[in-house]
């Protein structure tokens, strides 16, 4: 049921420190209310409209809302959704699962605030994360949601009953956005006016120095099987220097920044310009929304993008289809992508390409040709 030994000594070692921090009474508020958040930027995108629905709500407009999520995007949380939480808590997730010392600090303080109601609103709940500080809180009213299947029966045997309440899932195959438009609506027990991600990148600062007319190159990505080679990019930069006359900004984070570099030594222009590590995650959010077009993998960089209004190019090679890509042209209508042929030829019986690709596809990216992609970009571009 777990994945390794050591994913099972962490539980274990999680239901001990639980117990003795049980043992310690604590006074209940049952005004206050624990979000739970714990996934990656892209998730955080397709769930943060949300926030606001349940501040302005009947059922919780009075409580004291504390949001928990991953560190790795609190700058931009805090810019964006201070006015609708009054209270963040940070989890660095890599000292969570490896700091014995870290995690039972971080427990205890969940445990110490007295929270009346938690939510964990994740699809794929995760037992050693969500489903652990859930459980910790001790909270009256613990919700969650029943599970995604790749994960339901690991969950459900442990952690199931770490909840008070689950809301189940629909079968069906859902957009992400969608998926928590779901939950939010049985949790409020109503229909919601939220239609799309949207970020109000107004809030955030700009970053000084760029070009008037610049496209932007987002080469990264956690998963190699998800990452378009250096080369091939390197040569859709040269194409939109030299063929289309824009410059092109390459935001990296500091630690991808060697795929920027190996772009950088290939494409010899000063009008390629390397922002790796250079701008924060606000700052990126900036850099997007004044840029012509967005060329990136299955990355956050799509779904910011996204929730600026500006049209991308993503280059997938099909994992989590239906689930996290395409987006519906009801809720963006400016996404673009380009797949392996085999997903291309298929594209309209998108139901049958999400069963079979919905979390992992096993085509290779590098796949879709520097042709196909260019021809993309000059039918979403034309004469600009």
């Amino acid at each position: 049921m777990f994945v390794s030994a050591k994913n099972l000594l962490n539980f274990l070692i999680f239901l001990f420190v639980d117990f003795f921090l049980g043992l310690r009474k604590i006074i209940k508020h049952s005004k206050s209310l624990l979000i739970l958040r714990l996934d990656s930027i892209g998730d955080y995108i397709l769930f943060r409209n949300f926030l606001t629905a349940i501040n302005v709500d009947d059922k919780y407009k009075d409580f004291r809302i504390t949001l928990c999520g991953n560190v790795i995007w609190k700058e931009l949380a805090e810019k964006l959704d201070s006015d609708v939480i009054d209270e963040f808590i940070w989890l660095d997730r890599i000292k969570f699962l490896n700091s014995l010392s870290y995690k039972i600090s971080f427990l205890k303080t969940i445990y110490s605030k007295g929270f009346g109601i938690v939510i964990n609103s994740t699809y794929t709940r995760e037992l050693l994360f969500g489903d652990q500080i859930v459980k910790s809180s001790r909270a009256v009213e613990r919700i969650g949601n029943s599970g995604s299947p790749d994960k339901i029966r690991k969950v459900r045997f442990f952690s199931d009953r770490f909840y008070t309440k689950l809301f189940e899932s629909s079968n069906k195959s859902l957009f992400e956005f969608n998926r928590n438009l779901e939950f939010f609506e049985l949790l409020l027990n109503k229909k919601l006016n939220v239609v799309r991600p949207e970020i109000n990148y107004s809030k955030l600062p700009g970053y000084n120095g760029l070009p008037v007319k610049y496209c932007v190159v987002f080469p990264g990505s956690n998963d190699v099987k998800r990452r378009w080679n250096a080369a091939s990019y390197a040569e859709i930069c040269e194409y939109l220097i030299s063929e289309l006359g824009f410059q092109v900004v390459i935001p990296l984070a500091a630690g991808e920044k060697y795929i920027a570099d190996e772009i950088m030594n290939k494409v010899k222009s000063d009008k390629l310009i390397d922002l790796s590590g250079k701008c924060s995650l606000t700052e990126l959010a900036a850099v997007i929304a004044e840029s012509e077009i967005v060329i990136s993998n299955d990355t956050a960089a799509v779904h910011i993008s996204a929730a600026v209004n500006k049209r991308f190019l993503c280059i997938s090679n099909g994992s989590y289809f239906g689930r996290f890509l395409p987006y519906p042209e009801t809720i963006f209508s400016k996404a673009n992508y380009i797949f392996p042929g085999e997903i291309m030829k298929d594209f309209e019986t998108s139901e049958k390409l999400a069963s079979k690709y919905w979390l992992k596809s096993p085509l290779d990216i590098n796949a879709v040709t520097v042709e196909k992609v260019k021809e993309k970009i000059k039918g979403i571009l034309g004469d600009k």
